[in-house]
């Protein structure tokens, strides 16, 4: 089943709003310097709106030298799902198995650059519960949420050394591609930020209606 990450939330409103849309996950940002950095007070406040049984929907997205200091601020806001970002000596399949086996749900980035960078790595499928397949920042500070899509045919490539329902489909998704993209990679999860806002941190309730409803009903097409 298509399932929808609203990532960028920075207030309760867009979040609440989300939730009323049956968003699956909603991401959190608490990276510093990024253009949706939410901090640990205000994401707490959110989190603790967000009714107990839906708190497993919400995503800390982090920054640290250390996998298990995202474990620690995740337990500290209340959240049980965490997407790293790690030094390139911490980016390893080891550091996020053992996230998840303290109970992390663990959204692992892969940014995607070419099929060869593809081929190239060796990464444990049992590393992470989903793969984010997002564009590749031409600004290396940039975490993502560029609003920039890949050659989807690479996501397809992807699927020789990824177990396909584990792939998460990122990237410049907006109401005007959502169904091209869905079509053409098969996804069974889709992040999505910028398509989605009237401004960096602040979200277009009228887009992020239509983005779903068009979801849905390629959903319900593909069912008939």
């Amino acid at each position: 089943m298509l399932k929808i990450k609203v990532c960028g939330i920075t207030n309760v409103f867009d979040a609440q709003k989300a939730l009323k849309l049956s968003a699956d996950y909603l991401g959190f940002n608490n990276i510093k310097g990024t253009r949706r950095f939410i901090d640990v007070v205000d994401m707490t406040d959110i989190v603790m709106r967000v009714p107990e049984s839906l708190r497993d929907k919400c995503v800390l997205l982090a920054k640290e030298q250390d996998i298990m200091e995202i474990v620690k601020l995740a337990k500290a806001i209340g959240v049980t799902a965490i997407q790293p970002y790690l030094p390139p000596e911490a980016n390893s399949d080891a550091y996020y198995k053992k996230a998840r086996d303290l109970g992390m749900t663990v959204f692992r980035v892969i940014h995607v650059e070419n099929k060869r960078s593809l081929m190239e790595m060796k990464i444990d499928p049992e590393s992470a519960d989903y793969f984010i397949l997002d564009t590749k920042p031409s600004d290396p500070n940039l975490m993502g949420g560029s609003g920039e899509a890949f050659d989807w045919y690479l996501y397809n490539c992807a699927k020789e050394i990824l177990p396909e329902r584990k792939m998460c489909l990122a990237g410049g998704l907006n109401v005007d591609n959502i169904e091209e993209a869905i079509d053409e990679t098969e996804t069974c999860l889709i992040d999505v930020c910028t398509g989605l806002e009237e401004m960096p941190g602040i979200k277009n309730h009228d887009k992020m209606d239509l983005f779903f409803e068009k979801v849905r009903n390629f959903k319900s097409a593909a069912a008939a």
